[in-house]
């Protein structure tokens, strides 16, 4: 039997006409998401255009669908409102990451990173340091596409000179490259993650660590058996690295020492630092390293914190990696998190989600399997939706309410997000991640998924560690009966609407 709830119409005083709210149907829902797909699709990879405005309508029209179901548009702009809300602080942090590249790349902080570690590249071992090397470098910078547009390229070129195969280097490239964007404060991506499901950011890094360390060793593993079958041929393609490294030095003060800020990421993760004063405080680090280290001016470092960092080196290679940062570089992006959100916020009111879920969790007898369908749910929906942000939301939205009724802790769910929503992305052609990674590289995810070893593995083992109840964060009776009333809340908030105000007369 389908639910039905009952609320006054918009009559005036004394109407005793009932609006009735239901579920919706099957047919309902597969229009809904198909339309989804079909928008979004056809604009980020026919028209190539950012998700903002097919996001709005795509949420426009099902609003119109929602309206059908005995919804009103007063009680859905109030769930929006109220979806939105909850992560004011999660876009807070966003944009004050945004802060912190501006300040660190001025600083000369993500230009040592990135100078030492290119340096560490060794031809006999060119796919081990590479690895390690695009890792490191995509955690200081937090981005991936960057990385990979970049080093990424450059890397191609070392490869092909050592005579091994374009595939292996690009698949090894976008793993590490994507590592970046699970594993940074600097990246939106977490920050997503853990404004869905509701968790403190460093608290979530902390507890990632628990399958990332088993996928990172098993990933280092199988690149140091795959190179051993490739001798070097051959210097061709040092020069790149060269000449990235030579501009960095004549540009930026490079030295050890500026290294040491990044060991504040590990005391704030640690120490359970609030996300908010700590990340500012990287920022002024960054700031005073521009000023005192590198010789700007306070002018300078405000406008690097503000607009970001503008490379003026003259050598592209260099001024694209560097060229990035500030407050208004995030924007963007939390305009696309207000859009996603919102669009959330309306398929939980209007029962989507908790249908699917429903259907989803009909199978769910473990721990393991619920861990497992969150996995499945996020490759399937990166394939349909083809983008992972959309990805996340969805997932998200869907299980969070799952993992605290079998008990879990909802750091659990940003884990499977962490392990699977974003870094499966670029393993699918049709994906926007797919199509850029082809675009940079030249090479198919089809040819370097087997290669791609660190955006695999993890769902794998995060899988088992599930069936095997490692690694589990679990609630205590308490922290279970809390969420679930917050849960609750949230519920009988958005189920508010179905008794409007009566109009002014």
């Amino acid at each position: 039997m389908k639910n039905r709830r009952e609320g006054r119409g918009h009559g005036g005083k004394g109407s005793k006409e009932k609006r009735v709210i239901r579920d919706p149907y099957v047919w309902e829902i597969v229009v809904i998401l198909a339309v989804l797909v079909a928008v979004l699709s056809y604009s980020l990879i026919v028209l190539q255009v950012e998700a903002h405005i097919p996001f709005i309508i795509v949420i426009v029209f099902t609003s119109l669908m929602a309206i059908r179901m005995g919804h009103t548009w007063e009680g859905l702009e109030k769930t929006m409102l109220k979806s939105i809300s909850s992560v004011l602080q999660a876009i807070i942090i966003l944009v004050m990451v945004g802060m912190v590249i501006g300040a660190w790349i001025y600083g000369g902080i993500v230009p040592s990173l990135i100078y030492y570690g290119l340096k560490m590249i060794n031809p006999n071992i060119f796919l081990v340091t590479i690895f390690l090397v695009t890792s490191l470098c995509a955690v200081a910078t937090g981005t991936s596409w960057t990385i990979v547009g970049t080093l990424g390229v450059a890397s191609m070129g070392i490869g092909e000179g050592l005579g091994i195969p374009a595939p292996i280097t690009a698949g090894i490239v976008v793993s590490a490259g994507y590592f970046g964007d699970k594993f940074s404060p600097l990246s939106d991506t977490p920050n997503l993650h853990c404004a869905i499901v509701g968790v403190n950011l460093f608290d979530n890094f902390k507890f990632i660590l628990k399958t990332t360390i088993p996928s990172y060793i098993i990933s280092l593993i199988l690149c140091a058996i795959v190179g051993m079958k490739y001798a070097p041929s051959g210097e061709t393609g040092m020069n790149s690295i060269e000449i990235i490294t030579s501009t960095l030095d004549a540009n930026f003060v490079i030295h050890p020492l500026l290294i040491l800020p990044i060991l504040m990421v590990v005391g704030m993760i640690f120490f359970k630092i609030p996300a908010i004063p700590g990340i500012f405080l990287m920022a002024l680090v960054g700031s005073l390293c521009g000023i005192f280290v590198q010789g700007g001016s306070l002018a300078d470092a405000i406008n690097a914190v503000h607009y970001g960092y503008v490379g003026t080196t003259g050598v592209t290679e260099v001024d694209t990696l560097l060229t990035r940062g500030g407050m208004e570089s995030m924007l963007g992006t939390a305009s696309l998190i207000f859009c996603a959100i919102s669009y959330g916020g309306i398929l939980e009111a209007t029962g989507v989600l908790r249908v699917l879920i429903q259907k989803v969790l009909k199978i769910v007898k473990r721990d393991g399997t619920l861990v497992l369908s969150t996995v499945v749910s996020c490759i399937v929906l990166n394939m349909i939706a083809v983008d992972n942000y959309v990805t996340a939301v969805i997932t998200g939205s869907m299980f969070k309410k799952a993992y605290v009724k079998r008990g879990l802790h909802p750091l659990n769910l940003t884990k499977c997000l962490a392990e699977c929503a974003a870094i499966t992305s670029p393993l699918i052609p049709w994906n926007t991640c797919g199509i850029v990674m082809v675009g940079m590289l030249g090479v198919s995810p089809v040819e370097y998924a087997p290669y791609a070893f660190l955006c695999w593995i993890p769902s794998i083992v995060i899988v088992v560690f599930a069936y095997l109840n490692i690694g589990m964060k679990r609630l205590t009776p308490e922290e279970q009966k809390a969420l679930l009333a917050d849960e609750e809340n949230e519920t009988q908030s958005s189920m508010e609407y179905a008794e409007p105000k009566a109009q002014m007369a």
